[in-house]
């Protein structure tokens, strides 16, 4: 499981973060604070939302035939939802080690 940082003035709530993951499926469980979808390559995601920080675990598809798009859908996603692209993420994580 990763935690991601949200960004000042990024919501967190279930309702939130549920609209924004429409965009890349329609489809998906909600439990609570927990939201269970599925991407191109990635069978399952679940978020777990509410705090100041997102958790999110995944499953990989190792027979997805572009594991470079699955990313790119992926990274987009979590830039999308913290407000945080790629880079500030490594960035911020490296500071904390």
């Amino acid at each position: 499981m990763r935690n991601y940082p949200v960004k000042k003035g990024f919501k967190t709530d279930t309702e939130t973060i549920s609209s924004k993951i429409e965009k890349y499926n329609k489809s998906m469980e909600i439990n609570g604070n927990t939201i269970v979808f599925s991407l191109p390559g990635i069978p399952k995601v679940k978020i777990e939302c509410g705090r100041k920080t997102l958790d999110v675990e995944t499953e990989t598809d190792l027979s997805y035939s572009d594991p470079a798009s699955s990313l790119k859908t992926y990274n987009n996603l979590i830039t999308e939802l913290t407000g945080f692209d790629a880079k500030e993420r490594k960035k911020r994580m490296s500071k904390v080690d």
